[in-house]
């Protein structure tokens, strides 16, 4: 009978300082041990200013708003393409995700891209904008008629299934895909026009002359000729044309202006 209690206090021992291993790790954020794991379940792992996405296979969080640059940049809102080449130039300026910021715009598609990765994260592809895009209201909460970008986050209406804000409209969104010589991804790229029918990835296969309300009167540009980067969703000032199905793909990689931005990924 000693030696079992001898053993039962070693048990319990052992047993309490596993438990507070685990709970060390757990607030130490490690998620090595099941008890980490178990504990963790119901909190999310995302940084400040992004959202977990448990239906995605790709990626674990995204900018809940349109990206903006970070305090360290020498521009935190840039309004030309000199601006943002200057931070880009700067090694400690990266992108954030923080409501109520006017979007980093007058950014080119690789600009974009090594903002992304400044903060640890990646610039989103195509399909990854559209599952985040998926499930916001009717357009006319987000700002699709106006002069101008507005502030991220603003419209708490305009936000997807998922949380993330403005998707719709406000800036144009760069993402990581390419169109050459009008093909995507080995496909042949419809004309422009409104968008009459998706892949998986909600990237326009076929258009009509006609708007489809089936997908909200969204409308696809494309090139036949050319190497051309990929936009989603629309701008301030697309009107209906704005939309989680509006892609543009004529756009060169190159091109910055006032009614482009980006969002990024982990």
């Amino acid at each position: 009978m000693k030696w079992l209690k001898v053993g039962a206090v070693v048990f319990m021992s052992v047993a309490f300082t596993t438990l507070a291993i685990d709970a060390a790790d757990t607030l130490s954020g490690s998620k090595s041990t099941l008890l980490g794991q178990l504990i963790s379940t119901e909190s999310s792992a995302c940084p400040d200013g992004m959202l977990a996405v448990p239906v995605a296979q790709s990626f674990d969080c995204v900018d809940e708003y349109e990206a903006t640059a970070s305090p360290d940049c020498p521009y935190p809102q840039p309004n030309n393409t000199q601006q943002s080449s200057s931070n880009i130039s700067n090694p400690d300026c990266k992108s954030i995700s923080e409501k109520d910021e006017i979007p980093w715009r007058f950014v080119t598609r690789e600009q974009a891209a090594t903002a992304c990765l400044r903060s640890g994260k990646r610039l989103i592809t195509s399909a990854e904008w559209h599952l985040i895009a998926a499930g916001t209201p009717d357009t006319k909460v987000c700002n699709i008629e106006s002069s101008g970008a507005k502030p991220s986050g603003e419209n708490e209406l305009c936000k997807s299934a998922v949380g993330v804000k403005d998707t719709i409209g406000n800036v144009w969104e760069w993402t990581s895909d390419d169109v050459i010589e009008g093909k995507y991804q080995g496909r042949e790229v419809p004309e422009s026009g409104y968008v009459a029918q998706v892949d998986s990835g909600g990237f326009p296969t076929m258009t009509n002359n006609t708007a489809s309300g089936l997908f909200f009167e969204d409308y696809f540009w494309s090139e036949r000729e050319g190497a051309y980067g990929v936009l989603r969703g629309g701008f301030y000032g697309s009107k209906s044309d704005a939309g989680m199905y509006s892609t543009h793909a004529q756009t060169l990689p190159t091109v910055s202006g006032t009614a482009i931005g980006f969002r990024c990924v982990i």
